[in-house]
């Protein structure tokens, strides 16, 4: 393993392609040769030297082999043992680390940011974290634009001939990501991170506004005498005019949860469909709907910036991985269903979230590289 690592190395130094911990590895081993005899003049020479200094090595078991005819290989196989040295090093730094919260030495883990891609059925892909400030691109005369403030905007374009076939636009964010779009019939969408949502460039002038949701996303409709209907797997959400919550994630397994703010919405599904009021939540579980009162503060906590924890460890926990792209796993007696409660803002770095919750001594966390480990 150690020859072929250190081939490795040292052709990637040779062509360029070496990373600065690789070439690093490389020079402090040659800088040790021109300081100790016998001297190197180029890198070409270690491949030589260490071809020979492992065939002597294989050779030094052999009867025949006289004393000085391994003395000679010394100086070589001090220039050899540091260079392994230094291979277990680089082998050691380059392997994952595994971290208690409390003594975090790794690199910093930022909070999420605004950000999504932009899908259309003609095949466009678009960055929307990237793109510039104004129009993005005309399809169908809709003109697509993001403002000022990162919101994506949907409008008429009166210069580009309307075409009666509608284009599908899906907008979809990752783990560590959110977005808001301003729909082409004027209402208000925010995406939290892992969702996505699909709507045709028609939605302003056909007779149903119809947009299909996957993971979470709060809506501001615009009033207007056509329905506005928002499908997720297990059941659509038909409205007027109003302010509401969605939350579908696909690891809920069926689960939906629609949560009222202002006006009035008629969440159907297979079984039946009930009409909610503000300040209540629709529970879909499996086709089965039931309604409840619900704090909206807590449900609008992560539009606004921040995590609002009033519920199990296991929920918060997959809602922080998301945030934070994290993986996150649970030990066999991690305290899933540990009720917690409190505020932390979505801006802070996950170690400082992480070690917030750490406070109530009931549970830890460990972090991998991108994987978050929670324990007892």
């Amino acid at each position: 393993m150690e020859k072929k690592l250190g081939a490795k190395l040292v052709k990637g130094y040779l062509s360029g392609t070496a990373t600065p911990k690789e070439q690093r590895v490389v020079e402090e081993w040659y800088a040790f040769n021109r300081l100790e005899e016998p001297a190197i003049d180029s890198p070409e020479d270690f491949i030589r030297i260490k071809s020979e200094m492992w065939a002597a090595i294989d050779t030094q078991s052999r009867p025949q082999v006289r004393i000085f005819e391994k003395r000679k290989w010394l100086p070589y196989a001090a220039a050899i043992l540091l260079f392994v040295g230094i291979l277990g090093i680089y082998e050691w730094q380059q392997s994952p680390q595994e971290y208690e919260v409390a003594n975090y030495a790794g690199a910093e883990i930022k909070a999420g940011h605004e950000g999504a891609t932009l899908l259309l059925s003609d095949g466009t892909e678009i960055d929307l974290a990237a793109a510039n400030v104004g129009e993005i691109t005309t399809k169908q005369g809709v003109a697509i634009s993001k403002n000022a403030q990162g919101v994506l905007v949907y409008s008429a374009n009166d210069t580009e001939p309307q075409v009666n076939k509608a284009i599908s636009n899906t907008i979809v964010t990752k783990n560590g990501e959110m977005y808001q779009v301003v729909l082409p019939d004027g209402s208000k969408a925010w995406l939290n991170a892992a969702s996505s949502l699909t709507f045709n460039s028609d939605l302003a002038t056909s007779a149903t506004r119809t947009v299909k949701l996957q993971g979470e996303g709060y809506f501001e409709v615009s009033k207007n005498s056509r329905p506005f209907i928002v499908a997720t797997a297990s059941q659509h959400v038909r409205v007027l005019g109003t302010h509401f919550n969605i939350n579908a994630y696909a690891e809920s397994k069926g689960l939906v949860k629609t949560t009222l703010i202002e006006g009035k919405v008629n969440v159907v599904s297979s079984s039946g469909e009930r009409i909610i009021k503000p300040g209540e939540q629709a529970v879909n579980r499996l086709g089965q709907i039931n309604v409840h009162e619900q704090d909206t503060e807590e449900i609008l906590a992560w539009k606004n910036g921040f995590f609002k924890i009033d519920g199990n460890l296991h929920d918060i926990m997959l809602s922080i991985g998301r945030w934070y792209n994290m993986d996150v796993q649970f030990t066999a007696d991690a305290p899933k269903s540990l009720n917690l409660w409190g505020y932390i803002s979505r801006s802070n770095d996950l170690v400082t979230t992480l070690r917030q919750i750490e406070r109530t001594n009931k549970v830890k966390f460990k972090i991998k590289e991108r994987t978050l480990i929670v324990t007892n």
